[in-house]
């Protein structure tokens, strides 16, 4: 790698030549350093740091000690543990030139340019060596490198599945009996969405997405996706569906706001009154990164959803939720992330009694994930979802208010065999609860994907 020369021997001659307060003599008696040295000079930069990191709480404070250690983990790839040996080197001399070199080394390689960029100005306006002075401009032009790649990125994907799934349109088991329940009519059959079906299924889809980096602290993001659901045995309840979204975040520090719009379009290729709908939706989000490990999130989304051939079923809806994600310990990188939100759906339109298709929500979702290996995770999916009609017999005769008791559960696997692949197989089950019969279901949806992302 042309970044990773032999930086060794430089920043030991900057450290004679600029530092004070260091003793070269105790550098030269102390075997200690010099077997670290010897192997640092052989490419044995891991041998060296576990030999000087079992020193580290006895000697850390000593220039001549932390300035290898610092070269000796950043060299092994642990750019983190180097910056802290580097940064105890400079509060006890500023003027050692060989470990502000390397500390900025240490940020180029942790991705915090615009540190690395301040530590090189310094090293610079120093009157280096030659020989510093060509790593500094070196990683200079790297820098310029990645700030230009880091100002536009590309990413996407594509996929395909195949699977099975036992109830299509989401419908009652005993349709005529849920008839009789619900609007005391006997005799009904049913037609169209209404009957029971199960099918093979296979779909494709893909997409794309831009990000702009116009600072440190603003970017934004334009996006576009596209699926295909075919649904083998019964044709006709295929669908497709088109997303666009925008949105633009602003960091700062461990905050990340984000605000968009997205724009969605969906089409079932079936009998008239078909289920085709398109929503325009506005989200706002703030996550804050307390740590490593834990982080949270608070959202908003307001939709305005539109059904062409069913009117009635026209809603505005806003959901306001809160987040939780955290990352175990441990060498199978256990991790939760849970959230809470609550809602309603303003109908647009009224039914023929006068009632409307108003209704409210609130529920919760758990995701666990654990991994068997780098390439390897087993993952678990739960949601509830507790919804109430907010006119009265919107959907039934014999029922005031309509409840909803709406769970699924998702389990499955992620296997990446390849860079970039990745194949996952999943199962899940859906069950609504509900006081009005028609609206009562059981669903299993059983697929397996296999999805290439690129960049």
């Amino acid at each position: 790698m042309s970044l990773r020369l032999n930086l060794v021997s430089i920043a030991i001659l900057l450290t004679v030549l600029m530092s004070t307060g260091t003793s070269s003599y105790a550098a030269a008696v102390d075997t200690e350093l010099d077997h670290a040295r010897a192997l640092l000079a052989d490419g044995h930069a891991g041998e060296a740091y576990t030999l000087l990191e079992n020193r580290e709480f006895d000697r850390a404070g000593d220039v001549d000690f932390d300035t290898m250690l610092g070269i000796a983990a950043l060299d092994s790839g642990k750019p983190d543990r180097a910056t802290l040996a580097f940064e105890r080197v400079l509060a006890v001399n500023p003027n050692a030139a060989g470990a502000r070199l390397d500390l900025a080394r240490a940020y180029f390689a942790l991705g915090d340019l615009a540190r690395a960029q301040q530590e090189l100005d310094t090293v610079a306006q120093n009157n280096p060596p030659p020989a510093a002075q060509t790593v500094i401009e070196k990683y200079r032009t790297a820098i310029a490198d990645r700030l230009r790649a880091k100002a536009n990125i590309v990413t996407g994907y594509v996929e395909g599945f195949v699977g099975y799934d036992n109830n299509i349109t989401a419908v009652v088991g005993d349709f005529t009996n849920a008839v009789l329940v619900t609007y005391n009519l006997a005799g009904f059959l049913p037609t169209g969405n209404s009957i029971l079906r199960s099918s093979p299924i296979v779909g494709t889809g893909g997409g794309v997405e831009i990000t702009h980096q116009i600072n440190d602290a603003w970017a934004i993001v334009g996006g576009a996706d596209a699926r295909y659901r075919d649904v083998t045995t019964a044709s006709n309840y295929s669908s497709g569906q088109i997303d666009l979204r925008g949105s633009a975040i602003y960091t700062a520090g461990a905050n990340v706001f984000r605000g968009g719009v997205t724009l969605e379009d969906f089409a079932q290729r079936t009998d008239v009154p078909t289920d085709d709908r398109n929503s325009v939706g506005l989200n706002m989000e703030w996550r804050h990164s307390y740590n490593e490990r834990d982080q949270s999130s608070l959202f908003a989304v307001a939709t305005r959803q539109r059904f062409p051939d069913i009117a009635v079923d026209d809603v505005d809806s806003i959901v306001l939720g809160a987040g939780w994600l955290h990352q175990f310990d441990g060498s199978h990188k256990p991790l939760i992330y849970v959230n809470t939100s609550m809602g309603k759906d303003s109908a647009q339109s009224l039914l023929a009694n006068g009632s409307d298709n108003s209704r409210r929500y609130a529920g919760g979702r758990a995701y666990f994930q654990w991994s068997l290996n780098d390439d390897i995770d087993l993952f678990m999916n739960y949601g509830l979802l507790e919804r109430s009609d907010r006119s009265m017999f919107a959907r039934s005769s014999t029922v005031e208010f309509g409840n909803d008791h709406i769970s699924d559960t998702t389990i499955g696997c992620s296997w990446r065999p390849r860079t970039n692949w990745t194949l996952r197989s999943q199962v899940t089950y859906t069950e609504n609860r509900s006081n009005v019969a028609l609206s009562d279901f059981r669903r299993t949806e059983a697929n397996i994907n296999a999805r290439y992302d690129f960049r």
